[in-house]
């Protein structure tokens, strides 16, 4: 009796330990910057807006050891029309595999998506919704496409005809840590440019700490882009930008040199 007691306790503290070591899925980019994204680019449907309706919906799907996504569907949801606009959104996110002791293991995960009236409001109260003048259809299969394979690649945005280094210039916010520390260096950042014009995933390649790379994806996640295009369509492409962080220059947001 006390061995199978014995047993049956080491088969189920085993279990636990393996049931420990598996990490679920992530997006590439983290689950704050993924969060961020969804903020900035979801377009509540009007009808819940005017009602002040909110919830969740919850998507599922499975996520393979390559970290690719498929048979996305839609578990629950707080409304008909929400459903889409969520399943869209989290189609458009790139993940990490799930892994079982670090190895990449198939899984089947669910991600819920966050539909709030009065935050939505407050948000869109406070800030302006950038309108990118788009004159094509946009691609439909998700695909993300190269440089190369492009006809014409994607480009910042800005309604007043800036240009991007401009835009860091004025928008920067040169961190304390990176000033008190005296670090500096170039933040380089690779995303996606959706067929809307917005960035996604957006991961850093080169890091420069102190505060940088957080200052970086913020600076790169407000702006908009024109989409790539290929054969006469809005396509998703992968991209990359790199911010420079330099003491001594005038590219702080108060215009002083440190």
């Amino acid at each position: 009796m006390k061995a199978r007691l014995l047993f049956a306790m080491l088969v189920l503290f085993s279990g636990m330990r393996l049931t420990a070591q598996i990490t679920a899925p992530e997006p590439v980019a983290g689950h704050e910057v993924t969060a961020d994204y969804i903020t900035h680019t979801l377009v509540y449907p009007e009808a819940d807006l005017e009602q002040g309706n909110s919830g969740k919906v919850v998507v599922g799907m499975h996520i393979d050891p390559q970290g690719v996504a498929s048979n996305y569907t839609i578990k629950s949801s707080f409304s008909e029309a929400a459903s889409p606009i969520a399943l869209h959104l989290v189609k458009t996110i790139l993940w990490k595999p799930a892994t079982n002791i670090g190895i990449p293991m198939d899984y089947d995960y669910e991600y819920e998506v966050d539909f709030s009236a009065r935050s939505y409001k407050r948000y869109w109260k406070r800030h302006e919704r950038p309108v990118v003048p788009l004159g094509l259809e946009a691609d439909t299969s998700y695909k993300i496409y190269e440089y190369k394979q492009l006809e014409e690649v994607a480009r910042p945005y800005f309604a007043n005809g800036g240009n991007m280094g401009q835009y860091i210039v004025n928008n920067m916010q040169f961190p304390a840590e990176a000033k008190e520390r005296e670090i500096q260096g170039t933040v380089r950042l690779s995303f996606v440019v959706e067929t809307d014009g917005s960035v996604s995933n957006i991961v850093v390649v080169n890091s420069v700490g102190g505060g940088c790379d957080n200052e970086a994806v913020r600076l790169l996640e407000e702006t908009v882009w024109l989409p790539a295009e290929k054969n006469g369509k809005y396509v998703r492409s992968s991209n990359m930008q790199d911010i420079t962080f330099s003491i001594g220059a005038h590219n702080f947001q108060d215009g002083n040199s440190y």
